[in-house]
């Protein structure tokens, strides 16, 4: 498996991959969300979370701006985070 995807040192905290830095990592995020770590690293190299989150199957949006150390970023900010519409 490769490498999860850095976040560069001058990277805006309004990325995906910077918010999941923030709150405690990708292995913190999936332990909390009971995914594997393969998944949440996909989302940050993809700069979004899934698909699902638009149609409302899951809700992972509202647990990551929950575990937020320093953004505040609300949930419906992370779930739009990446998407160009």
């Amino acid at each position: 498996m490769a490498s999860p995807p850095p976040v560069p040192a001058d990277a805006s905290s309004d990325t995906l991959a910077a918010v999941l830095q923030d709150c405690g990592g990708y292995a913190k995020v999936s332990r909390k969300l009971g995914l594997k770590r393969a998944s949440v690293w996909e989302w940050a190299r993809n700069g979004r979370l899934p698909w699902s989150e638009l149609d409302g199957r899951t809700d992972y949006s509202s647990e990551i701006a929950g575990m937020q150390r320093t953004g505040t970023l609300t949930a419906d900010e992370i779930r739009r985070l990446g998407l160009t519409l």
